[in-house]
């Protein structure tokens, strides 16, 4: 009898699944990120409605609900079993263009209610990751301060850093402070290869001139000296950082596109895109074209999102 080696390969065993709870879950910029990952969202908490009403809409799958996390108990973050937590507290009280009253500030009270949780948790209900994404401000806010002492003294291993979308080839500008906290060591972060693209590589290709973006000649001519307009044939164009003012303040909220011989502004679905939400994301048409702009303007960049789940221990991304 002749036997034949089999030249297929060995399977691989698949990566076990790791269960997140998504806190201050926003439109979805944290399960746009672990989309095709073998990360599962099993619980997303937040307390607006029209934010969880454009995540329903993209991630009906997921078990999105409206909760106010200044008075979260113990119970409702630890009955869905969560490997990981990820955190996108309110970054009001540590932005650079407020006066920053940090942990004195209201919008800080879900926080430190999470913090409050956490200190007072037993061990064995403690997530294995805790990840958390705010402004670059929150870095020498006495808000970090607090929740690296927390976390340290219930025995996880710390990784923080500062990460900006054009670090990754995004021509845009985005800076955030990441902080990635585990009770099993992290992993070591290899050195990402990344091919810068140029702004119009994110743009739809149209002469299309869409009215309702147009601004105004008189804004133009009151503010024309402090709006950074860019053109999308520049290879050296990058986008400044959208807040959640964009389409309310004229200056200081993020960048204009020029249009012919017009200016406008950057729809909701091209802001998306250089976060790199899939194309598939959208808004419910109920959702105005203000509110588009502030929820979006309040989101995450889901590349920098992906970049540092990286180092959380046992998360496989596509």
């Amino acid at each position: 009898m002749t036997t034949t080696e089999s030249s297929t390969e060995p399977v691989k065993p698949a990566a076990r699944a790791i269960r997140a709870l998504e806190l201050f879950c926003g439109i979805g910029g944290f399960a746009a990120a672990v989309e095709g990952s073998n990360v599962r969202v099993v619980a997303a908490l937040d307390h607006s409605p029209q934010a969880l009403a454009v995540y329903r809409h993209n991630f009906p799958g997921h078990q999105a609900r409206r909760v106010d996390l200044e008075r979260v108990t113990a119970w409702e973050l630890t009955t869905c079993a969560a490997d990981l937590w990820w955190l996108s507290p309110p970054c009001q009280p540590y932005c650079e263009r407020g006066i920053r009253r940090d942990l004195q500030d209201s919008r800080a009270r879900s926080l430190l209610r999470l913090m409050e949780i956490l200190r007072a948790m037993a061990v064995e209900c403690l997530p294995q990751s805790i990840a958390l994404e705010n402004v670059a401000g929150f870095a020498d806010s006495n808000a970090r301060h607090q929740l690296v002492s927390i976390l340290e003294g219930r025995g996880y291993y710390l990784r923080e850093r500062l990460l900006c979308p054009s670090e990754l080839g995004v021509p845009s500008r985005r800076p955030r402070y990441y902080l990635t906290a585990s009770r099993l060591p992290l992993a070591d972060l290899q050195p990402v290869n990344t091919n810068p693209r140029l702004l119009g590589s994110y743009l739809p290709r149209t002469d299309e001139v869409p009215h309702h973006l147009l601004l105004a000649p008189e804004i133009i001519e009151k503010f024309g000296s402090g709006l950074r307009i860019l053109d999308r044939e520049d290879p050296t164009a990058y986008t400044t950082c959208f807040t959640s003012g964009y389409g309310k303040s004229i200056v200081n909220a993020g960048s204009y596109l020029r249009c012919g011989d017009r200016v406008r502004y950057f729809s909701p679905q091209e802001i998306s895109r250089l976060l790199h939400f899939p194309d598939t994301f959208s808004f419910p048409s109920e959702v105005s074209l203000r509110k588009q702009w502030h929820l979006i303007g309040n989101s995450l960049s889901v590349a920098a999102v992906q970049e540092i789940l990286r180092g959380v221990p046992m998360v496989r991304l596509p």
